[in-house]
């Protein structure tokens, strides 16, 4: 942001003063890199500035710096260095787009996919990813060049286990949407700024992005950027008279009125859409960048900078960068809205899960999560557009028939010709991908002091939210039976810290009796505590009853490397005093079976039972813990009416299913009255509820890493017991766990690569996801190369480190949730 207020106060015409340029990016790199000695940035600044910089200008210099040092070109096309990749994914395009240094290297190496080459080369007219329109709107996303994992992917393709249909939209999509009309774009972001839920959080990311900023200055940045790139496209493609007065600064391209900044630009050709694609964008860059090496223009070049900057800055509110750690930073990304306008539009994110391939899809599989709506209007109209979406890609991409119009399919029409699309399957394998789609309740926040009322009791609101949503959407899978062929599990998502599982038992148990019998569940991913992590996950597979190739999303805290988290982690950490109980029950629940640990499960038995003291206020066994807290998945509205002397007045009508739930209840009372007093204090005691949540120190090393390392591999046997699998997400655990680069994830340690595996490690069933890919500017193509790019680096051989990612893919098709009519 430092370099876009220069850029946008220097005039085109003037190159930025050396001196102070030099000193706004080094206020940047300095905090980023504080362990640097400063002469590491002063030789690379000089380097940088060496004398092609005066003669071709900072942005190109800096492109084709970037070109060399990653990209390579192998039969006619541009790859990524494979020992380079994860710095790719993680360093370099976690914090500016990737366009400008595909352009540029194309123009750089003699390439020719979007500028004429000036070697003689013998090459198809077109690319392989522009034999269909709606390819040239597909994010290009490069990667290693790598025989065996090519030829896989196309044989097989690739099977996508965890992905949420909001969050995949690529920020360069939404960026184009923006520069076809900024002030639509702003309209959603403007509304949260103002807004009083989550403003505070937005308000943060726009500090760390760029303290200037607004919803007036980013429609006026979107405006001036909209009209650079009109004028840079001109220039690119020799549109623009060699007399004709360029523009003179940013100031004068956001003053000028609309009827005279473009008089003298060439009318924009119509293109599909009515938009900008992708395609074009590499075009224009491509083509700029060649001419600005072969004729060097500092004026033009000015105008490209800043371009770049301002396209930077978008990419920064919409992209979790590798310097924005953990869930919280990830979560402040979707508070931006700017993701929305794009994301009214299926059809498009079904494109891109295809891929660049047009006559192959990348996913074979692919399982799109969606929240469910309040009202049965609200979540039919949802499944309208998703479907419609799917229906869109299929006629494309099979080329079979008129696109569907859009808004006249009722969503019986739509399952019909759905229906028909799949009794007879394309001819070609593999030439589209399948959908299922999975429910994900979103986990919310509660405080036992804000907004507390008398007779309610811990997470109230999100109950009521659960029980409701729950039946909309059991209601219209019930009005729509064929919609059950399409929606077939259930998840729970968001930040982890918000609401632990046995909120969600009786979402579950219900949504299970009614049919939606897959389920996933994000545990383990971000805590506070190796220990309540770990316990996390345990109490998902016990209060949700996971088994038999239900899944866990993430599950960070069963393989990550105890003795590095300790490494990372302060020597004492605040956890709320309940969250510690449980974390003490469950390690004493899995360390109490193993022989070797009984000191650690004593000293795990004796602090719970202290903690259990100061939150109830009286003597209790850990025993008498037990009990109370596996009752946990009872119904709290049930439980209510049980301990209540006044019946609730706003209790919806009992259906069969929710009449068990009250026989659950009684059953409970009848078999332990006593656990079930304990458990009712524990969620309605308004007193137990403060102490229970007040924040106390805990060591991180109250386990040492040996007996850390014990108590994983006791989960992980349960894991196997239960046949649950787990979901691995390397781009999306990178940004928000404990690690520092791919290299260290735990999925190498699930598939036994060398100095991964811990000894006693039992086997872990793991899939593949790539968990909101549009945020992390990933795909599921990129997370397999990145996983073999990590395996390779331990020395194992391309051959070992393919098997090892075909079981890992292979096990995402085995235990995916499709109906059998989809597959």
């Amino acid at each position: 942001h430092r370099v876009l207020n220069l850029a946008w106060a220097t005039p085109f015409a003037q190159t930025l003063d050396y001196e102070e340029l030099r000193t706004t990016i080094y206020l940047a790199f300095q905090p980023w890199a504080a362990r640097i000695p400063d002469h590491v940035f002063d030789s690379a600044w000089k380097h940088l500035h060496a004398a092609p910089l005066l003669r071709e200008g900072i942005a190109i210099t800096t492109l084709k710096a970037l070109s060399e040092e990653f990209v390579e070109v192998r039969h006619g096309k541009l790859y990524i260095k494979q020992d380079l990749f994860a710095d790719w994914q993680q360093a370099l395009i976690s914090r500016m787009s990737a366009l400008p240094i595909q352009a540029a290297a194309d123009a750089l190496f003699g390439v020719g996919c979007h500028v004429p080459s000036t070697a003689i080369q013998l090459k198809p007219a077109t690319s392989d990813w522009a034999h269909s329109s709606w390819q040239s709107h597909v994010l290009p996303l490069l990667r290693p060049e790598n025989a065996a994992l090519a030829d896989y992917v196309d044989r097989e393709g690739l099977h996508e286990t965890h992905l949420h249909l909001n969050g995949s939209t690529h920020a360069e999509v939404c960026w184009l949407r923006a520069m076809r009309n900024p002030q639509a774009e702003v309209k959603q972001f403007a509304a949260k700024w103002h807004g009083q839920r989550n403003k505070t959080s937005l308000r943060e990311l726009i500090g760390q992005t760029n303290p200037g900023l607004s919803p007036s200055v980013l429609y006026q940045h979107l405006h001036v950027a909209r009209r650079l790139r009109a004028w840079l496209a001109g220039v690119a493609e020799d549109q623009i008279a060699p007399t004709t007065a360029l523009p003179t600064s940013c100031e004068q391209l956001c003053l000028q009125p609309n009827d005279e900044w473009s008089r003298a630009l060439p009318e924009p050709a119509p293109s599909w859409r009515q938009g900008p694609t992708v395609a074009d964008e590499l075009t224009w860059m491509a083509r700029l960048f060649q001419r600005l090496i072969q004729r060097p223009h500092v004026q033009v070049e000015r105008m490209f900078h800043t371009y770049l900057l301002l396209a930077n800055e978008f990419h920064r509110l919409l992209v979790q960068s590798e310097d924005q750690y953990g869930f919280d930073q990830f979560q402040k990304l979707t508070f931006t809205e700017l993701r929305a306008p794009a994301e009214e539009d299926y059809r498009a994110r079904f494109e891109a899960m295809h891929g660049a391939r047009a006559m192959t899809s990348t996913a074979g599989y692919v399982e799109g999560r969606f929240a469910p709506k309040s009202t049965p209007l609200q979540t039919c109209r949802l499944f309208q557009k998703i479907l419609r979406g799917y229906l869109e890609y299929l006629r494309e991409a099979i080329g079979n028939g008129h696109l569907a119009a859009r808004g006249q399919h009722s969503l019986s029409a739509l399952l019909s010709e759905l229906d028909q699309h799949f009794e007879h399957p394309p001819a070609r394998h593999r030439s589209i991908h399948r959908l299922t789609l999975v429910a994900h309740f979103v986990k919310e926040s509660w405080s036992p002091i804000k907004g507390y009322k008398g007779g309610s009791f811990r997470h109230h609101a999100l109950d009521a939210k659960l029980r409701k949503t729950t039946g909309v959407l059991l209601s219209v899978l019930a009005r729509w039976p064929r919609l059950q062929t399409w929606v077939r599990g259930v998840d729970a998502a968001g930040n982890e810290l918000h609401a632990p599982a046995d909120v969600f038992a009786q979402t579950y148990r219900i949504c299970h009796q009614a049919g939606l019998t897959r389920r996933s569940f994000h545990a383990g991913e971000d805590f506070r505590h190796l220990l309540t992590g770990i316990a996390s996950i345990r109490e998902a597979l016990e209060m949700l009853d996971m088994r038999g190739g239900d899944r866990i999303g993430h599950g960070t805290a069963m393989g990550i490397r105890p003795s590095l988290w300790l490494e990372r982690m302060p020597q004492s950490l605040l956890v709320s005093r309940g969250e510690w109980m449980l974390g003490l029950l469950s390690g004493w629940l899995l360390l109490r079976q193993e022989p070797a640990m009984l000191a650690a499960s004593s000293k795990l038995k004796h602090e719970l039972e202290d903690v259990a003291q100061e939150i109830f206020q009286r003597t209790l066994l850990a025993r008498e813990v037990e009990r109370a807290m596996a009752l946990r998945t009872l119904g709290r509205r049930e439980l209510m009416q049980h301990f209540s002397t006044q019946p609730d007045q706003n209790h919806e009508p009992l259906s069969e299913l929710w009449r068990r739930e009250i026989d659950l209840v009684q059953k409970a009372h009848e078999c332990n009255p006593q656990a079930l007093e304990l458990l009712w204090s524990w969620l309605s005691d308004v007193q137990v509820q403060k102490r229970a949540e007040a924040l106390i120190p805990a060591r991180a090393d109250f386990l040492d890493a040996p007996t850390y390392v014990t108590l994983q591999q006791a989960l992980m046997r349960l894991i196997g017991e239960r046949n649950v699998l787990i979901e691995t997400l390397p781009s999306s655990n990178v940004r928000i766990s404990q690690y520092q680069h791919v290299g260290e994830h735990h999925a190498l340690r699930w598939m036994r690569a060398p100095g991964h595996a811990q000894e006693g490690d039992p086997e872990i069933m793991a899939c593949l996801g790539s968990d909101d890919p549009g945020i992390f500017a990933a795909d599921i193509e990129s997370e397999f190369y990145l996983l073999y790019a990590a395996l390779r680096q331990t020395g194992l051989s391309d051959t070992d480190a393919l098997a090892r990612l075909r079981t890992l893919n292979e096990r995402g098709r085995t235990y995916r949730f499709h109906h059998p009519r989809l597959s």
